[in-house]
């Protein structure tokens, strides 16, 4: 019932956003724009806790998919949203299998809006994907402050957040905590895994996704 106006919305500003007109209207536009996609990730990610919940698990659809061009069109997205914000893509070796490209999407996307959010804001956010024999890499690193030991223990537990987490979503009121579980759903739907790491040099998040000759099991 939400996704209906939402989209409306979106394509509203999409609509205004084409037409070039004043500065004003060319801001409110991408002001817009902005927030549709922060209540559509909001949205995602509450419909896909609330099947875990249910214990439905996360559905994933594989096929045959190469990631280099999936993952470049997903950053592509979110450089739109985030203009002033330098997102770096690198890929390295075999980068295709069997994996569900929108899910795989939904990963890189909740990591790469965690890094920005969170990140110094004049580095640049740079994912880097790696393909070896057995699987596939994603790698997700940004500069800024250390993530604290206690809080890096449990990122990936729903509607949890850091000290500092929980003052910003109280201030904006657009964080329920759930990106990373999901993201950690999505790579556990594919046999993978994810795991972070964080010090004064910088906060990565790695995603590893096995091959598969055949799609691993739907839930």
């Amino acid at each position: 019932d939400m996704r209906n106006p939402l989209q409306a919305i979106q394509m509203t500003a999409s609509h205004l956003a084409a037409l070039n007109a004043d500065e004003k209207v060319s801001d409110a536009a991408a002001r817009l724009i902005r927030s549709g996609a922060r209540m559509q990730s909001l949205l995602d990610d509450l419909s896909d806790f609330n099947r875990t919940r249910l214990g439905l698990g996360i559905k994933v659809k594989p096929t045959d998919i190469n990631l280099a061009g999936v993952i470049a069109d997903e950053l592509d997205e979110v450089r739109d949203v985030h203009p002033d914000r330098q997102i770096d893509l690198r890929v390295n070796g075999d980068l295709h299998g069997v994996w569900d490209a929108q899910r795989v999407q939904q990963i890189v996307q909740n990591l790469v809006l965690n890094a920005l959010k969170y990140g110094a804001r004049d580095t640049p956010v740079r994912v880097e994907v790696t393909g070896d024999s057995t699987h596939v890499r994603i790698d997700v690193r940004n500069r800024g402050r250390a993530i604290e030991p206690a809080t890096l223990r449990c990122m990936f537990n729903p509607l949890t957040r850091g000290p500092d987490d929980r003052q910003r979503a109280s201030d904006e009121g657009e964080s329920l905590g759930l990106g990373l579980y999901i993201a950690s759903e999505i790579a556990k739907a594919h046999h993978g895994a994810i795991e972070a790491r964080s010090d004064e040099a910088e906060t990565s998040f790695s995603v590893s996704l096995p091959r598969a000759d055949e799609p691993p099991s739907r839930n």
